[in-house]
């Protein structure tokens, strides 16, 4: 069996897209397959089964990430069927629907991610807190005058 038949099998596609979802170089992604950069290239180019396992190994779980940080983030409803065995033996169901409130933490992740101007731990001399300062210290030198 060669390299690429191992691969193209269900287990090979299967570790391919989780070594894809490690946010490595397309060099590094080659490296751990023990292949060439070229060849994994070519692959790609040749077996759509390994372009696609790249391509949902990446572009796939980063937008579901998303997607739960983002509904994580401005909460949800879930619903349960509930079925219950009564001691007759009559089954009865039910539908309940339970509120899961905004989470801060994903909320933050989101903004700083998506907006780091303006949520960003950071910093940066033009922030909005270093023009507070440099108002402040204008007063001040107006006011020893």
């Amino acid at each position: 069996m060669s390299k690429v038949d191992f691969w193209l099998t269900h287990e090979g596609l299967t570790v391919l897209r989780a070594r894809s979802r490690d946010s490595l170089t397309r060099t590094e992604l080659a490296q751990r397959l023990k292949v060439t950069p070229v060849t994994l290239k070519r692959w790609e180019s040749k077996y759509p089964e390994i372009a696609e396992a790249v391509r949902q190994g990446r572009e796939i779980t980063d937008a579901s990430v998303e997607d739960a940080i983002l509904k994580k983030a401005l909460g949800f409803q879930v619903t349960e069927v509930k079925k219950v065995v009564k001691a007759d033996g009559a089954e009865e169901i039910t539908t309940v629907y339970k509120n899961v409130p905004p989470d801060v933490s994903a909320a933050s992740l989101w903004l700083k991610n998506r907006c780091p101007d303006k949520w960003s731990d950071k910093h940066t001399g033009s922030s909005s807190l270093s023009k507070v300062d440099e108002i402040i210290g204008g007063i001040d030198d107006q006011a020893y005058r």
